[in-house]
């Protein structure tokens, strides 16, 4: 097309085409995650007045866990201001990897029940993304269950962006070592489980029916503890490694623009 027919249709002369891996915005979304949580770690450990014993969180479970970095002034407000750092590529990253599990299911490299899962959890996955900011609304001071629910979203979606991923990469015979199944499964089994536990005592904590007493049981606070540091290395460092690995083994995806 020249640019004198151009003129005449009303159409552009050009064409935008771009071919990239959607792992990448995975990777870029949990380095701005973990950036975001190490800010916060900073600005808590400097600016933040409350002691940290008189936090609600510590109140309800004899420890502060993760949230407490994000929780008091300075550091609520400027987390929420780099919160559209994992937020914003984590929704394009959800969106692409739809898209790449839809188009090898119309050529038939994934089977239906992989593109069955990944159109079930696709419209869930965006709502817990953007649903993840209420722990900025809602300070555990006031309201802990309310403060809590976004935070047993994120955990929620993290394990059915593994879930599908680990449908889809198999398909495609990208999984690690081989396309190695069955550590796959174990990796699964074990994600899920975790995931499970740690939905499960939290929530228990937050309905004010605790399963497990870790404000007064030195050997509850530390099996509750262990596993929550054990569901941030399998659903933070584990999916970013393999990510990475991702780029080289997984089909690329093209964007155009005519």
């Amino acid at each position: 097309m020249d640019a004198h027919s151009s003129e005449v249709t009303g159409a552009p002369n050009y064409a935008l085409s771009l071919t990239f891996n959607p792992e990448i915005l995975r990777i870029v979304a949990y380095v701005g995650l973990i950036f975001m949580f190490l800010v916060g770690l900073i600005l808590t450990e400097t600016l933040v007045a409350i002691e940290p014993h008189d936090t609600a969180i510590y109140r309800l479970f004899g420890f502060n866990h993760s949230c407490n970095l994000l929780d008091h002034e300075p550091s609520r407000t400027v987390s929420a201001m780099l919160l559209p750092f994992w937020e914003i590529p984590f929704v394009l990253y959800v969106i692409f990897n739809f898209l790449r599990i839809n188009d090898a299911y119309r050529e038939r490299r994934v089977p239906r029940y992989a593109f069955v899962a990944a159109a079930a959890f696709f419209p869930v996955e965006l709502l817990l993304i953007v649903w993840f900011r209420i722990v900025f609304v809602w300070s555990p001071e006031v309201s802990f269950l309310a403060h809590y629910l976004p935070y047993v979203g994120f955990q929620l979606l993290l394990f059915l962006v593994a879930f599908e991923n680990a449908l889809y990469f198999h398909a495609v015979k990208a999984l690690p070592f081989n396309n190695n199944r069955t550590v796959a499964v174990g990796y699964m089994l074990l994600l899920s489980t975790v995931t499970f536990l740690c939905i499960l005592f939290g929530m228990s904590v937050a309905l004010e029916a605790p399963i497990l007493d870790t404000v007064n049981s030195a050997g509850q606070r530390l099996f509750f503890r262990s596993l929550s540091n054990l569901y941030f290395v399998l659903a933070v460092p584990v999916p970013l490694t393999l990510s990475w690995l991702e780029m080289k083994r997984s089909p690329t995806h093209t964007l155009s623009f005519a």
